[in-house]
Parts: C-alpha cells; structure tokens; sequence
C-alpha cells in the first residue's frame, strides 16, 4: 500500500478565488534516521508562485521529507501530524477523487470591492467646485419675506404705564455665501462671505443690507505648535446712539424731526494666536484688535449728523491654559484684558467713554467625537469707564458652544456669550449683554432638512436707560430637488 503523498502549493479556485494554499514545513523537519517502519515519500519538486504572487519561495519548504504513518489495522490511518499541529484544516478533494491530506489556513481575503460601490450617505449635499487646491461651496438664496416685530416698553409719565408698538413689512430678499475651505498637506486656509440684499415691497418695516467676510490661516509650526492668524470686516447698517443724534430730535426743542435712515457701521477685527501642547498641557496666547466707525446719520430735514464720537479702537490680550485629564475632558482657565479708545474725547455728550474691560473664566472642553462636544465657562466680566460721572460695566460672563447629536440624523446647538456694549446717551454707560441661541436640525428624508430656533438676548442698561429683552423663533424646512436647489 502506497503512503498518502503530503499536500503542496495549491489553487484552489472554488474556495479562495485563486489564493495561493501553502503548507509550512515543520519545525525542525529533516529527514528522520528512524521512522518506525513508515515509508517515506519522495521529495516533491519546488512548486513556483504564479506571477505577481507576494508568497515566498517554497521550494526549500516542499522539499523537505514529511514522514507519513502506515496504516492502523483497520484500515485507518494514524492522524496526521501535520494535522495536529494545523488547526482550522479543510480537506480539499483530490483530483482523482480520493483524500490528499491537509492544507494550512489561508487569511481571510478582504472584501471585493465591486464596480457599484456603496451607498452615498449624503446624495443631496453640494458638490461644490474646486478651484486649485480649494474646495469651494456656493449658494444663494431667493425668497419673500414677511416680518413684523411686536415691542412692549415703559411709557413716560406718571404713573409709569406699558406702551406697545407694532411695525410690520414684506421683503424680497437675496442671500449669497461662499465658502472656501483648503485641501493642504500641511496648514490651512479658510475663506467666507456673506452678503444680504433686501428690499422692500409693502409696509413700513426695516430691514437693511448687510455684507461680511472673513479670513482663518492656520500654519503648522512642529506637532504640538501652531500659529493662527484671522480677521473679518463687517459692514451693516445700525440705529443712530450718538448724542448728537438724541439731542438734534428732541421733540420738546425740534417738534416733528426724526431720523430719515439707519448710519452704516463698519467694523475690522484681526487677531494672532499661539498654541502650544506639552503633554497633557496645553496653551494659547492671543493679541487682537478691533475698528469701528459709525457713519453719518440722516434727519427727515435732510441735514445729516456725524458720529464719529461712536468710533472707537480697541486692542486686547487673551491667556488660556489648560490640562487633559482624559482624551475626552479637559478644564482650563482663561484671562483677559482689553483697552477701548474713543477717537473723540469728549463725546457730544461731554463725556469721557475710553474703558478698560476685564474677564477671568473657568471652563471645560469636552470632546466625545460626534455624540457630544464643546465648551462652557463660567466667570467675572467687567468694563471700568474713564469718566466718573459713568458707572461702571461688571457682572456674570458666560460662555458655551456645545453640539449635541441625541439621535442620528438629529443635531442640537447651542451657543451663548457675554459681551459690554458702549453707549452714545448721556448719563449711560452701555450694557452688559447676554446672548443665547438653541439650534435643532433634524434630516427627516435624504432630501428633507427640517430646522427650529430660539434665540433670547437680554440688555442689563447700566444707567438710566430702560434693560431690553428680544426674543425670536424660527421654524423652516428645505426639500432638495437634487444637489443644486431647494
């Protein structure tokens, strides 16, 4: 009886798709100079990959001897010790039908990436343009718009009383924004714009043009250093504050005069920041500047009014440091001053408005990739203004931008801020002013987006103006027509 010859290098084409079977020689697999009565077989010949195969060279494996036990006597083989030593093992058919022994186990081959290829996760979402090395985003939006603002107040007299006003108007409006986001190896620059022309159709409400853009330059300096330099120009148009204005309406002295258009104001900000990890530590250092210029305002006479006393200059440093406790939290400490120049001294009013603002915040980041990430801060604001006869700005300074994912398809924001605000009446110092908004986008359909909004913003007037409360909603829904409108 002939002795089962050991398996080689096979294809087998039914099982691995043409993954080439290799059988490993055994350690140490030399010819053995007693084999108990086995029959040895004859070293096969050296099999050759086929073209292109990454295996090695198994001629030196396959020539090695394998010894093979006889039969026991009924009829059965002893187990084969390449067997036992290989487990996983599939017994492959012979070519001419009988049992050849056992093959070791290949890896599992990596999925077959077919033609079709997956599902696109997001069919609707613009494709945007490239321009060199930018990914470039464009849209613009043409629409009607309905506003009416309902406002309550204090009325003048005794006793004090509620008045209420109402003003109302449609629009046809036009949005374009454009965004440009670079595809660098290192570093990275990014582009906006924004600009807002509306027009009015019915009514008497106000809704004025606006136009902004900004700039983000990020330089990688080494690993855990990076230098970001950023700035933005706003321009929009604003209610006239300067005394001058206050003081040329008056309806005891000017009976029947009023303001005829809202000034424009224009605002230039820049600002340049390091940041620096050392292990767990982390850094930033930042100085930034900010222009203002208020522009003339116009009176139902036709006289205009300049504003320049509401221009001012203002230049700041931030310091934040921080420590990572886990990848996912980490608290910090942020420091900050800021010195405001008025370009005017005294204002109309007689007043001197130069100030220096103060702020110490304590906070946390958190960064739990999409489920949950953010900040939130907690500290001391204060605003100390130059004249006596103005008291000064302070109080609770918050800060908090935080998105939230509850559910898929389902993204919640939230974002608040704490900021001062100068003021062009005499007697009044400004405000101290808090900010929040709360953003739902739910993406019901590939092609349907819904959206809600609140947004609240409180005034604390520090002087003997009135505080002012503004509150606003916002319910919407986008349906994609492919990826190119809505």
């Amino acid at each position: 009886m002939l002795a089962t010859p050991p398996a080689y290098a096979q294809f087998v084409p039914d099982l691995r798709g043409g993954v080439a079977q290799n059988v490993p020689g055994l350690p140490g697999a030399s010819t053995p100079t007693d084999t108990g009565g086995a029959a040895v077989a004859p070293p096969l010949p050296a099999a050759r990959p086929p073209a292109g195969s990454l295996a090695p060279d198994l001629s030196a494996q396959l020539s090695v001897p394998v010894p093979v036990a006889p039969p026991d006597g009924d009829g059965t083989a002893d187990p084969d010790p390449i067997g036992d030593l290989i487990t996983g093992s599939i017994d492959p058919p012979a070519e001419d039908g009988g049992p050849i022994g056992r093959v070791a186990p290949v890896a599992p081959a990596g999925p077959v990436e077919g033609g079709g290829g997956g599902a696109d996760p997001a069919p609707y979402a613009p494709l945007g343009l490239r321009l060199g090395t930018f990914d470039v985003t464009a849209t613009l939006d043409l629409g009607v718009t309905y506003l009416r603002t309902d406002s309550t107040f204090k009325a003048p007299g005794s006793p004090a009383t509620l008045g209420s006003a109402r003003s109302d108007g449609a629009f046809g409006e036009a949005a374009l924004s454009v965004d440009a986001v670079s595809d660098w190896a290192r570093h990275g620059l990014e582009l906006g714009f924004d600009a807002r022309l509306p027009f009015r159709v019915s009514g008497a409400g106000d809704r004025e043009p606006s136009v902004s853009t900004d700039a983000a330059l990020r330089l990688d300096v080494d690993r855990d250093t990076r230098l970001i330099v950023s700035g933005s120009y706003d321009h929009r148009r604003a209610d006239p504050a300067s005394a001058a204005v206050a003081e040329a309406i008056d309806p005891v002295r000017f009976p029947g005069v009023g303001t005829a258009g809202e000034p424009v104001v224009r605002t230039v900000s820049g600002a340049l920041a390091v940041q620096r990890r050392a292990g767990r530590l982390a850094a930033t250092a930042e100085v930034s500047a900010l222009r203002q210029a208020v522009g003339e305002a116009r009176l139902s006479t036709g006289a205009t009014i300049p504003q320049d006393d509401l221009n001012f200059t203002r230049h700041g440093v931030r310091l934040r440091g921080g420590y990572s406790v886990s990848p996912a939290f980490a608290p910090f400490v942020e420091v900050e001053t800021s010195r405001r120049r008025m370009e005017r001294r005294p204002d109309a009013g007689g007043l001197d408005r130069n100030a220096m603002r103060y702020a110490l915040r304590l906070g946390v980041a958190f960064d739990r990739g999409e489920k949950l990430s953010g900040e939130v801060a907690v500290g001391y604001l204060r605003e100390d203004i130059a004249d006596a006869s103005l008291a000064d700005i302070g109080g609770l300074s918050v800060r908090a931008d935080v998105t939230w994912s509850p559910r898929r398809e389902t993204d919640v924001g939230f974002d608040f801020a704490t900021a001062t605000t100068t003021s062009g009446e005499a007697g009044t110092s400004g405000a101290l002013v808090h900010a929040g908004t709360l953003a739902v986008t739910h993406r019901a359909r590939a092609n349907l987006t819904l959206d809600g909004e609140v947004s609240l913003r409180y005034e604390d007037v520090v002087g003997p103006g009135e505080d002012m409360v503004t509150a606003a909603g916002l319910l919407g829904a986008t349906w994609w027509f492919n990826r190119f409108m809505g």
